[in-house]
Parts: C-alpha cells; structure tokens; sequence
C-alpha cells in the first residue's frame, strides 16, 4: 500500500472554490495532510482532490488579477494604466509596457502559482488511473473518475500554455514531485514540444469529459469537451504561429503549421456541429449576466468560466471595466486600471451594437453620474460595470472600506472565439470559402440590426475574394468581438503583428486628435444630454460621435471639447501619453516575452537562467 502524502498548501479535502454556486462545491472541516490511498479511493474524494485545482485559479496571482490583467496586456486595443512619471515603474506598468527586469516584484507570484497547480494536476493525473476504483465494476464511479482525470489533463494544458506564453521556453514537469529530488530542478524545454504534449493530452481529456449539458455540473465553471476542444484549438493557432524563440533571439514561426492549423479547424468545427454552444442572441446579455453572476447555462456561449466568489475573487468590474469615482450611489470607488484608447472606439461601424459596450468614455462620477472624459488616455472597456453588478454587492460596496472584489467570473473562452479560430484556420487551409465566410457573418450577425444585414454583414463578408483580405477582417473581428478579455495580445504575439499593430494605433490615435482622414470629419464638440428613463446613463442615440455639428447653442443639451477639440497642449500631453505606451517594445521589438523572476532563477540550482535578453 502506497503511504506518500499529499501536502497541498491549503486543503485537500476541505479546498472551497468560490463560486457563484454556493452549493456546487463542498466545504469540510480542515485536515492537515491525507495519503493518496484516501484522496483517490472513491469519486466524491478525488472531486474534493479537483477542486483544489480549481481553487486556486481564483487566486489573486492566477486569474484573480495577475493573469488576465497584468500579463495579458498590451495589445493596441488594452493598455495598463500608467501616468508619465510612471510608465517604466518595475510593477505591473513595467510589464504592460514591456519594460519588466528580472527584478519585477510582480513576476514571482503567478509563475510559482501555475507550478502548484500544476503540481496539483501531476498528482491526480497520475494517481486516478491507479485508484481502486478502476479495477472494480461500478461503472458509474470509473466514467466519474475518468472525467476528472480528463478535467486535470485539460487545467494542466491551460496552466501550462500560459507558462508558454507569458514566458517562452519554461521548465515542463508531469510527474508529482519525487521525494528523492529527482525532479526537483528540470531545466527549460522548448514551447513547441510543451504544447504538442498538451495538445496529445487534450485529445485524451476529450474521451473522457462530458459535454456541458451532460456534466455533473452542468456549467461554465468545470471544465467539459467544448472547452476541451476549443482550448485544443486555440495551443494548436499558438504552436502554429509565430514567437519569439531563445536560440536565435528572433520571432519565428512554429514548424509544420499548416498541420496544427488543421487540428484548430477540425476541432472547431466538431464544436459547431455539435450545436450545444451557441451565440446568445444579445451581445450586451452576455455581459450583464456576468455581472450578475449568472452562469451561462441557456446558450452556453460561455465554455469555461474561471468561478469566483464576491468578494473573495475576481477584478472584473474593478480593475477591468468601467470607472467609478466613489459616490453615494454605487460605494466605493473601482479602479479601471485597465485602459483602451480612442481609434478603438471609431474601429467599430456606427451602426454595431458592440460599440457601446467595448468603450467607456465616460466614468460614473462622485455623484453616481456618467461624465464625459475630456483626457483621451482614460478610455475604458465597458463590458463589466458596478451598476450591472447585484443589488448585494453594490449593498456591501456602499459600506466598503477597502477594495471589494466583485466575483465576476472571468471567461477563458465564448463560442464566438471558436467560430473565429474556425473563421481563420478554414482561411489559411482552404482559402475564404463558403465555410469560413458562414462562421464570420454568424458572428457579424448578431452585432448589427436587421436593416444593416445586407450592406454590413453579408455584401461586407462575400467581397473578401483573397485569402489575405478575408485574414485582414479575421484580426479585425477578433478585436471587435473580444476586446478586453485579455485575448488580443497573444493573437497579435502569434501573427507577429504585436509591434506593428501597437505602432498603428499610435499613428491612428495621432490623426484622430490632429483631425487627420480618416478622422477629418470627427467633431470639435460632441453634444451630450441624458436618458429620461435613467438620468444617470448618457443618452447614447443622441450623440454625435460620428458627425461634426459645428459650434452651436442646442436646447436640451449640453457639450464638451470632443477629440479634435482639444487645447495643442491637451493633444501633445496625449500623444507623450501614447508615446510611453508600451515603448519598451520600441528598443526590442520583438520581445513579447517576460522574464522569469530572479528569486525563481536564484532558486533553480543553475537548471535554467533567463534569455531574450534579460
């Protein structure tokens, strides 16, 4: 009988995920340690063993915050908050602006994170298969434990791809650490064979792991096959598009491309034709559901949700989202430490319902109000807000007297995300056929009115006669479709259009202040009144984002010096301001990568040291 123990940092038996659910997961009395004997020994303790995975991708340094917010940024589109005397700050300003040290207090805490739950997977992965369980005749328990075996080969791979990602060539360990030390200090292994493995053991979660609708949980929170699959899909883009690479110190594209651009487009598709996922029909209720804290369980848009507790986990709404000074209305102020910038805001077509929710030019001032921002650089993404949020949270945010988390669930993938990745492997592959021209206009679809179906979604797909013009649209919709959910970067990174697209929104940004076409038609004044039905909101329809109406005297509304409006002093602060953004790009602009913390190399016996340059 085996008598190794498990020591995971918090619980093993007693690990709560926090989750909008409060009865999905258990909550027992603490023990400090169980052998594997135990913990495996049935299906309701090797859950328990599961949800300590789960649990700690709540934690403030995984998708909490430090995953999502600090290492997924910057792209053009989504830019930390940064002021002019702090852009090169060693934090999370100096990550999002690519001028992160080894020193970065920042870098330590994410990367030791996603090694223990990594940790966390080994031992299940490895244990499971060995499980009494497994050699008796209940059916029923053996598929259970199978299930959660796939679960933790599919968290593993995620775990292990953000490694990849955020840090190029790391150290790859599967098996549990060994008592003898063994394994204790594992030099770095090439990204390219890290993500084939995890795409091997994605293809064996996928035999084992239900569809949502067929799951025990029955929700976004537990990972299912349509997650399986859809992450299969998105390291298959990855290991098949471009990165910087240690040994030539230069952005290279993965080998074999075309054959992991065949395993995105066939995994998608299999999704698609499944047709359990589906587009909500309403963009905006795929936001204030989350806000809400209701997991999608209708439309299923959602494939995996990382479940977070209010206010225990989660910054969606606090430091992605819009800003709120502190007011009497909502409480305590949000953070909006996440920004985005003006070209953002006129990439859209008028007529797209997405506008509205992809930038806030506004914040809820100390009054509860909405109020125009008249510094260009304090632009944020509008899809999660305070006032969406429940009546308990904005109860408990009045009476707050520190930062409330807010428990909004942070989504790592929605089914439009798959029709994309369908969209662009089916492109490169085929060509723009009638396939990958369908999965664009579904996703076009939903963001415009009937009226506009012909000239904005269906004329607009059909006359991309080239595989680049129809690649061209791909990256655009990506950045319509998905802006702020901290997808952007690592497309650009795997297109090798990073630097390029950073540098555009620059100059694009530049001509709008400057009134430069294609923004020569903007307005010097934008006119502004509110809604009648909700004082505090900006009446949105009225607006004359789109149309200059000169210097007038309207009745009923108000204004504000509007982009190219703006004092010279005010557009040169903001071009400076836009200058900083992400500069550290423009002395290497190749070097997407992070550097691993030094106190994780000083840690490292001398089994790996930082590259790129670091």
């Amino acid at each position: 009988m085996k008598t190794k123990l498990i020591y995971i940092l918090t619980l093993v038996f007693s690990l709560t995920l926090f989750t909008n659910c409060s009865d999905e997961f258990l909550e027992t009395e603490t023990q400090s340690s169980y052998t594997t004997d135990v913990v495996f020994s049935n299906p309701a303790f090797t859950l328990n063993a599961l949800y300590g995975i789960y649990s700690l991708m709540t934690l403030d340094e995984m998708y909490s915050q430090k995953i999502p917010y600090y290492a997924s940024l910057n792209s053009d589109i989504e830019v930390v908050a940064f002021g002019s005397g702090d852009y090169g700050d060693n934090g999370r300003r100096g990550i999002g602006n690519y001028l992160a040290t080894p020193g970065n207090n920042e870098l330590a805490r994410p990367w030791n994170a996603l090694y223990r739950a990594i940790e966390r997977a080994n031992i299940l992965i490895a244990e499971v298969p060995n499980s009494p369980v497994m050699s008796g005749d209940d059916e029923e328990a053996i598929a259970k434990m199978w299930s959660y075996y796939g679960e933790a080969l599919t968290l593993r791979a995620q775990f292990y791809f953000d490694l990849v990602r955020i840090w190029g060539d790391v150290p790859f360990k599967t098996d549990p650490t060994q008592p003898d030390g063994s394994n204790f200090f594992l030099g770095k292994t090439d990204r390219d064979e890290i993500l084939e493995a995890m795409i091997e053991d994605l293809q064996e979660a996928e035999q084992y792991v239900p569809w949502i609708n067929q799951h025990e949980a029955g929700t976004p929170e537990r990972v299912s096959k349509g997650f399986v699959k859809g992450l299969m899909a998105r390291i298959a883009l990855y290991r098949g598009g471009h990165s910087l690479r240690a040994e030539s110190n230069s952005i290279e594209r993965g080998s074999d491309y075309e054959t992991y651009y065949q395993i995105a487009r066939d995994q998608c598709k299999e999704i698609m034709d499944r047709g359990i996922h589906q587009l909500n029909p309403s963009y905006k209720d795929v936001f204030m559901r989350q806000n809400q804290l209701q997991p999608d369980r209708q439309f299923y848009e959602s494939l995996f949700e990382v479940g977070h507790g209010m206010a225990r986990s989660g910054e969606a709404g606090y430091y992605m989202g819009i800003r709120f000074d502190t007011n009497p209305v909502y409480g305590r102020g949000t953070q909006g430490g996440a920004l985005t910038l003006p070209h953002y805001l006129y990439a859209f077509d008028e007529a797209d319902s997405r506008r509205n929710l992809a930038v806030a030019f506004y914040k809820y001032n100390d009054k509860g109000r909405q109020e125009i921002y008249t510094d260009p650089s304090q632009y944020r993404i509008a899809k999660w807000s305070v006032k969406w949020m429940t009546d308990a949270y904005i109860a408990a945010n009045r009476n707050a007297g520190n930062k409330l988390l807010t428990g909004v669930n942070w989504t790592l993938m929605r089914f439009s995300d798959v029709l994309l990745m369908f969209a662009e492997a089916e492109n490169e592959l085929n060509g723009p056929t009638a396939l990958a021209k369908d999965a664009l206009k579904e996703v076009r679809s939903r963001a415009f009115p009937t009226e506009e179906q012909a000239e904005k979604v269906e004329n607009y797909v059909n006359n991309m006669g080239s595989k680049e013009a129809f690649f061209e649209a791909i990256v655009d919709e990506r950045a319509l479709e998905l802006g702020g959910e901290s997808i952007r970067k690592f497309d650009l990174v795997r297109w090798n259009l990073l630097y390029e697209k950073i540098t555009e929104a620059r100059e694009l940004n530049w001509k709008i202040v400057y009134g430069e076409a294609p923004y020569d038609n903007l307005p010097n004044y934008l006119y502004y009144k509110y809604r009648e039905d909700d004082p505090e909101d900006l009446d949105y329809a009225s607006l004359n984002l789109d149309e200059d109406l000169g210097d007038l005297n309207i009745p009923g509304f108000d204004r504000v010096d509007w982009l190219p409006g703006l004092t010279d002093s005010d557009k040169q602060e903001f071009i400076d301001w836009l200058n900083l953004m992400s500069s550290g790009l423009d002395n290497n602009p190749e070097r997407h990568l992070l550097p691993i913390a030094q106190p994780v190399i000083d840690d490292a016996n001398g089994a790996f040291t930082n590259d790129y340059g670091f």
